[in-house]
């Protein structure tokens, strides 16, 4: 029986040596950042609930392959985002993200104008990240949401760090040139 205190090295190793019980520690340590991460790309729990469990599986299945050495997050991420990815272009149901980290910015102490005021905000960021092409919005993402290192980002997504600083500048510059036409 394994707890969630073996590190993932370790049951990345107990998976690969046929003990398929070591896996479940992985799942339970990472459910919810991915849950997260596919939500915001799909914005339907049905949806992201389905993709979790499948991206599991490819994980699990894909374990094999996993290069020893390397995080464990930022190669389930990127099974994740390209698994989702597929989705999405195959059912054309993109959405705005949700961005929990505008929500949460809270100085108004229940300031009824200031909560107002955030609430709208928030609306007007998440219709600028509708207009984002999906690379930014993703890198966007992972990097604000997932607070995901450069290096992490480019594993996840399978791009260079220079690709992946390039794309989370144009992202903010596109997304302060969406804000600014809103008047912000």
């Amino acid at each position: 029986m394994y707890y969630n205190s073996e590190n993932d090295e370790t049951l990345i190793q107990a998976v690969k040596s046929g003990d398929a019980e070591a896996f479940g520690p992985l799942i339970e340590r990472y459910k919810i950042v991915i849950y997260r991460l596919v939500y915001r790309m799909v914005r339907n729990r049905d949806d992201a609930e389905d993709l979790v469990q499948e991206i599991f599986i490819k994980a699990y299945k894909g374990l094999k392959d996993f290069k020893t050495g390397h995080k464990f997050l930022p190669w389930l991420s990127r099974i994740a985002v390209n698994h989702t990815l597929n989705f999405i272009n195959k059912e054309r149901r993109v959405e705005a993200q949700p961005l929990e980290w505008v929500v949460n910015y809270d100085d108004g102490k229940n300031n009824p104008v200031e909560m107002v005021e955030q609430k709208i905000l928030k609306e007007k960021i998440m219709k600028a990240m509708e207009q984002l092409p999906e690379e930014y919005r993703v890198v966007l993402l992972l990097r604000v949401e997932e607070d995901m290192s450069y290096e992490e980002i480019g594993q996840a997504l399978n791009i260079p760090r220079g690709t992946v600083m390039s794309r989370l500048a144009r992202a903010r510059q596109k997304l302060k040139e969406l804000l600014e036409k809103d008047k912000l």
